[in-house]
């Protein structure tokens, strides 16, 4: 849990310089019905993570559970003789 928080605040700083390091450098988006003018880059970035972050969730979380079905155990069988003489099974299934 302690590794988990040590990596989160290390990515939380790396955000923070990457941000401030882009501050000057700023970008016009286009919707097609609608424009933003100089929008800061580290912005449009994680506008797009969020974004994608959101889609994913139901894929990561509504999958579909598929339940194990058990394969019939298939006999075998041999050639020969053998076939031909019914072998009588026991009516209980107890070790001799």
């Amino acid at each position: 849990m302690r590794f988990r928080m040590i990596l989160f605040v290390i990515f939380i700083c790396f955000y923070a310089l990457f941000a401030a390091f882009n501050l000057s450098n700023a970008t016009d988006i286009n919707f097609g019905f609608t424009s933003f003018s100089n929008v800061p880059i580290f912005l449009s970035v994680t506008v797009a993570f969020a974004a994608g972050a959101i889609f994913m969730l139901p894929f990561m979380f509504g999958g579909r559970k598929k339940e194990k079905k058990e394969k019939p155990v298939k006999e075998k069988k041999k050639k020969g003789k053998e076939n031909d003489i019914p072998v009588e099974q026991p009516e209980n299934n107890l070790p001799l």
